[in-house]
């Protein structure tokens, strides 16, 4: 009996052991995607990687591991805790300057779970090697002659044939003069080697075909020069303020339309008003994980000091200076459409729901931006026969080429 009763202890306790241990594990798992959508409201204090107003939040489910139940409680109301005088909270709150944290009650422990869930995986991603690739030629199609390199090798083919030309005559006329040296006869003269040559020149199969290589070699030419007018891929100008589009676009997920808010109402696309970038830079004074800012939390990096001497912002007071005479920033602008040629950003991105990666490129990828496509009418022209025309934003069968897309006028007008 005695026995019976120690091997059901056992099996009592054994139990709880398995459950405290798969509960935080079921509590670590999540849905990443449905995480995804419930982490905006994270992003505007905290960052994957790196400290923002908040802490990073990568890594977080190792540093809390045994202590889920804390960290949910935390998150849901943390200033309930830190008014309680709950000792872990209030040092957190400490090391993060006071930094207020919003109260999220709503949130259930399924929804942290997805969360952190998402916080993982992006994580992992950021912490996986990179790969470095070249930097992309263009796309949505050629513009037939891109490359008029090939014609200075042709005719630089057609003066070493000229020169190997030259020299035969030479070499045959040398040849000659020795044959008739030895049989004795009148050496080879100048005036008859030209008259044999004007002979040659004045053939009319040898001006066609003389005629014919220059009007077509060179109308290529001309023809190849003439479609790169206006045309700048590749074009990269040094910027006034370095400012990394990777970094914006590509590691904080910034939305292109929320600086450049033309591309939904407007022909163009707009340069971002300094006050946008104020409504971030107002706080963010530098890359928290920089080595400056590490040994100084107050650091400005140089980029950013640019935007407050445009606007006359007090960092220290957190105010602007009164009566201060704001200067312009004088952005290069990259791309650029022909006067000849109507493009309107809004008809494309609301109406043609197209991606600004599809003429940009990938914008969230480049430090400094370049022009990735040439633009040509060529390009567009590609796009036009291949792209679906949507209607409430669902494809149909239909291209835009088909709908009027190839009308000269629906561009040149």
């Amino acid at each position: 009996m005695v026995r019976n009763a120690m091997q059901h202890i056992r099996t009592v306790i054994s139990t709880f052991l398995l459950l405290g241990i798969l509960v935080p594990a079921l509590h670590a798992q999540g849905d990443p995607a449905a995480g995804k959508e419930l982490y905006t409201a994270c992003a505007a204090c905290h960052k994957i990687k790196g400290k923002l107003v908040g802490p990073q939040l990568g890594g977080i489910n190792e540093k809390y591991a045994g202590d889920e139940e804390w960290l949910y409680k935390w998150i849901k109301n943390a200033p309930g805790m830190i008014q309680a005088g709950d000792s872990k909270a209030v040092a957190l709150w400490e090391e993060n300057n006071k930094a207020a944290m919003s109260a999220f009650t709503y949130l259930s422990d399924g929804d942290i779970d997805n969360i952190l869930a998402y916080v993982a995986v992006e994580w992992e991603k950021l912490n996986a090697p990179v790969e470095v690739a070249g930097a992309p030629t263009g796309g949505g199609g050629g513009t037939g002659i891109d490359d008029p390199s090939i014609y200075y090798a042709l005719l630089g083919l057609v003066a070493i044939l000229l020169l190997i030309a030259l020299l035969l005559v030479v070499i045959t006329g040398t040849l000659i003069a020795s044959v008739r040296a030895k049989e004795n006869k009148e050496p080879v003269r100048f005036a008859e080697i030209f008259a044999q040559t004007r002979a040659i020149l004045q053939n009319k199969f040898a001006i066609v075909a003389m005629t014919i290589f220059i009007v077509v070699g060179g109308g290529a030419k001309w023809i190849a020069e003439a479609r790169t007018i206006g045309l700048h891929q590749g074009y990269m100008p040094e910027q006034p303020i370095a400012f990394s589009h990777a970094i914006h676009a590509g590691e904080y997920e910034i939305d292109c339309k929320y600086c450049h808010t033309g591309t939904t109402k407007s022909k163009s696309a707009w340069i971002p008003s300094v006050n946008i970038c104020m409504n971030c830079h107002k706080g963010i004074r530098n890359r928290h994980e920089s080595d400056e800012a590490v040994a100084d939390p107050e650091y400005i990096s140089p980029e950013i000091a640019k935007i407050y001497a445009a606007v006359g912002w007090d960092a220290d007071q957190a105010a602007y200076i009164e009566g201060y005479e704001e200067k312009a920033i004088e952005w290069v602008r990259i791309h650029n459409m022909p006067d000849h040629a109507y493009f309107n950003h809004a008809q494309h991105v609301v109406v043609g729901g197209i991606e600004c990666q599809t003429c940009h490129g990938p914008v969230e990828e480049m430090e400094v931006v370049y022009q990735y496509s040439d633009l040509g009418m060529g390009w567009c022209i590609s796009c036009h026969r291949e792209e679906k025309v949507k209607v409430l934003g669902e494809p149909t069968d239909k291209t835009v080429a088909e709908m009027g897309g190839l009308n000269c006028a629906a561009c040149h007008y």
